[in-house]
């Protein structure tokens, strides 16, 4: 009996050491990540404190912004991510160049590639999930799934007293010249989920004529900051070539969005469309 009972309390010393080894492990991360949308997870989900370095999108939270960076997501190297000495990388499966992320796994990093696109609230709880699992922080990602998919349900209740949906156009400052977004963009997802319709049909961003601008006459022309600031001021938005003669200039609903909300769709996916209809239906 007491030699039953002594090989069950060594299993369970055993059993108990491995999963206190995993938590230690966990617990321990030295997390790179490229992609603004995934580092904005990270942090919701209370493991902030194991990221070591972001990519160039990644803004939010305010902390973010004191971390080293990698580069932009589009133009990575293999040094400045093994720089940091990371564990874990956790990325967009389509960063670039393409081979990078096979670079960081031949490194003996752990790799975690998650998709970007499509722009949906369907995808954003799988990476939630997929994040929650690798860092063992499971119930606070069901946690905020949850919180999501609530404020969103009580938006969509609201967009749904407003059967016709508002025309919308999102101007980005691309390049120096001013572009309009188009599918598979994450401005258009965000459209889609606040309740407006995207006049552009295109895919990615194109520039638009003045003509087009004025024969598509949308009734909210969306800015994100940085084409204002590139515009030198809200002052200056009259300069674009067309917009004085859109319906939403002339009827001053010109809608500014912070473009923290614009690297993919993030966990306060719910605070931007507010954002959003907010401008696309006022009281």
């Amino acid at each position: 009996m007491k030699k039953k009972f002594m090989e069950k309390f060594v299993l369970f010393l055993l059993i108990f050491s491995i999963n206190s080894f995993i938590n230690v492990c966990s617990a321990s991360q030295r997390i790179v990540i490229a992609g603004g949308a995934l580092t904005e997870i990270v942090f919701a989900l209370g493991a902030g404190d194991q990221v070591v370095g972001v990519d160039k999108t990644s803004s939010f939270p305010e902390k973010v912004k004191q971390l080293p960076q990698i580069g932009y997501w589009k133009l990575l190297n293999i040094e400045g991510i093994l720089s940091l000495k990371p564990s874990l990388f956790i990325t967009l499966n389509d960063v670039e160049p393409e081979n990078i992320i096979d670079q960081v796994n031949q490194s003996k990093v752990d790799v975690l590639a998650l998709k970007r696109v499509p722009g949906t609230i369907e995808l954003l709880y799988e990476n939630i999930n997929k994040i929650a699992v690798k860092l063992d922080k499971q119930k606070e990602g069901q946690a905020l799934i949850n919180q999501i998919r609530a404020n969103l349900a009580d938006l969509e209740t609201k967009i749904a007293t407003h059967p016709q949906k508002t025309k919308v156009l999102a101007l980005m400052s691309m390049g120096g010249t001013n572009s309009v977004a188009g599918k598979n963009t994450t401005i258009d997802a965000l459209i889609t989920i606040a309740g407006g319709e995207n006049l552009a049909n295109h895919n990615s961003f194109k520039s638009y004529t003045a003509e087009s601008l004025i024969t598509l006459n949308p009734e909210v022309i969306i800015l994100n900051k940085h084409s204002i600031d590139q515009l030198g001021g809200l002052d200056k938005v009259n300069t674009i070539p067309g917009i004085t003669e859109t319906a939403a200039f002339k009827n001053n609903r010109i809608n500014i969005i912070d473009d923290s909300y614009l690297f993919g769709i993030g966990p306060r996916v719910d605070e931007a469309a507010k954002i959003l209809f907010q401008g696309f239906y006022p009281q």
